[in-house]
């Protein structure tokens, strides 16, 4: 595909058969028994599987349990849930709570980034270029970093720059290298804002005004609430407080990862 045109879609490797999510719990440790909790549970309430997945991967209100956590977030993933799909993925990839399974951690980044997870996108770009086929597949890093990249990933940016930069699993293009070079470095990036200027010194000036221009021109592609966040039901997922000041809990977001660099 041309630079600057949509990324074909990436073929994957068939994943092996998703074992059905463990059957849900008739009760919930004292810890995490909240009334809210506890009636999510009773409903089966993907959003109430993915609270308490969240719990015990962050130790709130519970001992840290990553082991715990997975079959939570399982049952989330398998409802539709992005940002559960997300985090089953990195955990598979790192080997946290369950055993590692790149694979797998693919298939749920896909599963997330069809939804619009832009750090998903970014995740199976550095699996391609890390060899999870058993050899870099640039190209198909190239363009998931690509479509990661315009959601804004400042990390996909910096990626996509120098596989344009070296022409590797893309056709070199030194404005569109100096292009996201120079998006990256808006958020920053030392380093980008030292290889954007290294390469405008090898741009004549019409191509180095354009590729300026495209790159204050940018802006990032905005992905869908529910890509990374899960919201909580009316008044949150604690008890109720009686009084002045109680309100709903806030949003629980996906925390950005750094991701890793080429």
């Amino acid at each position: 595909a041309r630079p600057g045109a949509p990324p074909a879609a990436v073929p994957l490797a068939p994943a092996p058969a998703a074992a059905p999510g463990e059957a849900w719990p008739d009760s919930l440790p004292a810890a995490l028994a909240t009334k809210p909790l506890a009636a999510g549970v009773a409903a089966r309430n993907p959003a109430a599987a993915y609270e308490i997945a969240m719990r015990y991967a962050e130790g709130r209100g519970v001992a840290a349990d990553l082991a715990a956590a997975v079959p939570w977030f399982l049952r989330a993933a398998e409802a539709g849930l992005a940002p559960a799909q997300f985090r089953l993925g990195s955990l598979y990839e790192k080997g946290q709570g369950v055993k590692k399974d790149l694979a797998e951690a693919r298939r749920w980044y896909q599963a997330a980034a069809d939804r619009g997870n832009a750090n998903a996108m970014h995740n199976i770009a550095v699996l391609y270029a890390e060899g999870i086929d058993g050899k870099p597949d640039f190209a198909a890093a190239a363009q998931w970093f690509q479509r990661a990249a315009r959601h804004g990933v400042a990390d996909s940016q910096y990626n996509l720059a120098i596989l344009h930069a070296r022409g590797i699993g893309i056709e070199q293009n030194l404005a569109e290298a100096y292009k996201w070079f120079a998006i990256a470095a808006q958020r920053g990036d030392k380093d980008a804002v030292r290889k954007r200027d290294d390469i405008a010194q090898r741009l004549d000036q019409q191509s180095l005004t354009a590729a300026r221009l495209a790159a204050q021109s940018f802006v990032p592609l905005v992905a869908p609430e529910e890509a990374v966040t899960v919201a909580p039901p009316p008044g949150g997922w604690e008890d109720a407080v009686v009084g002045p000041g109680s309100r709903p809990k806030p949003k629980t977001r996906v925390p950005f990862e750094q991701a890793a660099r080429l």
